[in-house]
């Protein structure tokens, strides 16, 4: 019998924030405003498309977003759900790319809820590893976007995978967690891999676990299309963090993009 997939970010929910892996996420909320900012855009509810621990998800509502988050990890869902007071965001355990958020309403009426703001942060759409994959989630967040909606998110960049990733090792240490980052790129199927070991202090010995996480990277022209095809106008398309136009040597791109009313 085969061994049952593991999904991603399992034990590693444990250690997420403590390892201040939130950070890219309070980084791109602030960049994010900025972002709200040049293109007038005045939300009043938003969805965070794998939002992990939901960092993203109490930042915008703390801002009078009324928030929503979607992960498809259980693990991280159970830690959003311990940050974030019930009445503050509603949470669901979903996986990419055909999401479906559906009304609280009588069965026979249930219509798909629509978001005035959907984001997507920390290359979260790199775990597609298909382009027909990419697709459906780029149709599925369509769905979910009001008219006149807007769609904010960053990927790892081809380039990045063949370089920040490719043979490097990174590692790092607090007093009872400790991890070490193996990187491989595989240039054919424009993908890589992050081999990442953990060690976490219970008492006085350290347990070790594993995790695996497989991302692939698109290029600009792909990701432009797959949007356009899915019906969004590109509004931005940026070196993450800026508002310079994307380039292919950047490790890390920003798209906003909206959907026609």
């Amino acid at each position: 019998m085969s061994e049952k997939k593991q999904i991603p970010y399992h034990r590693f929910a444990e250690v997420y924030d403590r390892m201040e892996a939130d950070l890219h996420s309070m980084n791109m909320f602030r960049y994010t405003l900025e972002i709200m900012q040049k293109f007038d855009i005045e939300p009043d509810t938003g969805l965070d498309l794998c939002c992990g621990t939901g960092t993203a998800v109490k930042l915008f509502h703390d801002y009078g977003i009324q928030m929503s988050g979607l992960d498809g990890s259980p693990a991280m869902i159970k830690i959003a759900r311990d940050k974030l007071k019930t009445d503050q965001a509603k949470l669901y355990c979903q996986m990419l790319p055909k999401f479906e958020i559906l009304s609280e309403t009588k069965k026979l009426s249930r219509r798909l809820v629509q978001f005035d703001l959907i984001t997507s942060f920390y290359d979260s759409l790199n775990y597609l590893l298909t382009k027909r994959d990419l697709q459906a989630s780029f149709r599925a967040v369509h769905s979910h976007l009001s008219p006149g909606g807007w769609f904010v998110f960053d990927m790892n960049t081809p380039h990045a995978l063949r370089t920040i990733w490719a043979e490097q090792t990174y590692s790092g240490a607090l007093d009872d967690i400790a991890w070490v980052f193996r990187g491989r790129s595989y240039a054919d199927r424009q993908t890589a891999d992050a081999l990442i070991t953990f060690f976490v202090k219970k008492g006085k010995l350290w347990e070790r676990f594993d995790e695996t996480h497989t991302e692939r990277g698109y290029d600009n022209k792909t990701i432009r299309e797959m949007l356009k095809k899915a019906g969004f106008q590109i509004k931005g398309f940026y070196n993450c963090g800026t508002f310079d136009c994307a380039k292919v040597s950047d490790n890390r791109i920003c798209v906003v993009a909206k959907r026609s009313k």
